[in-house]
């Protein structure tokens, strides 16, 4: 078992949501799939083409105007989330599948920048004197999401950039290149 979550936190814009946070769904990522039916053939087979787009939900306890005066904006006027995790590999292995006893279990870190648009903003009703749910926020119109851990990219879709960077490859290099004035 590695990379259990010993702590996380995020952050909207500079203001830290530490203290609000009830819950955090990072983007489901997810490649829209084609049918293909080869000529003669009797089978069907899906192939894989763009990434869908990226949608993150983060539910805080009561109402904030700096959260909510996020809603609203158009494209350009861009929220940015930083979202932080502590992971704790209790079972570090060596490549070969084995179990090195001598070694402590350790800390890594993970973050998650995502810049797009908060584009739901549900607010919690009340029961009598008390909120009845939390405040749910949904960003969407992401145009960027880039995860490092351990200070390597492990993916980096920069709509803006034309980047589709995964494990440390730059898969756009090339074509980016060949368009480039």
């Amino acid at each position: 078992m590695d990379s259990i979550i010993r702590g996380a936190n995020w952050y909207v814009n500079e203001i830290n949501q530490r203290l609000r946070s009830e819950t955090t769904q990072l983007p489901q990522l997810s490649r829209e799939l084609m049918p293909v039916v080869m000529g003669g053939g009797w089978f069907s087979l899906e192939l894989p083409a763009e990434v869908k787009p990226l949608v993150a939900e983060f539910d805080v306890n009561g109402v904030h105007k700096d959260l909510k005066t996020r809603f609203g904006r158009e494209p350009g006027d861009w929220t940015t989330i930083t979202y932080y995790e502590s992971l704790l590999n209790v079972f570090p292995a060596a490549s070969d599948g084995t179990v090195n006893t001598t070694t402590k279990p350790a800390l890594t870190g993970r973050v998650v920048f995502l810049k797009g648009l908060i584009n739901d903003y549900d607010q919690g009703g009340m029961k009598g004197m008390k909120p009845s749910g939390p405040t749910k926020l949904r960003m969407s119109t992401i145009v960027l999401y880039h995860d490092i851990m351990n200070g390597e990219t492990v993916h980096k879709f920069d709509i803006q950039n034309n980047e589709l960077i995964i494990d440390g490859v730059n898969y756009t290099a090339e074509f980016n290149s060949i368009i480039a004035a």
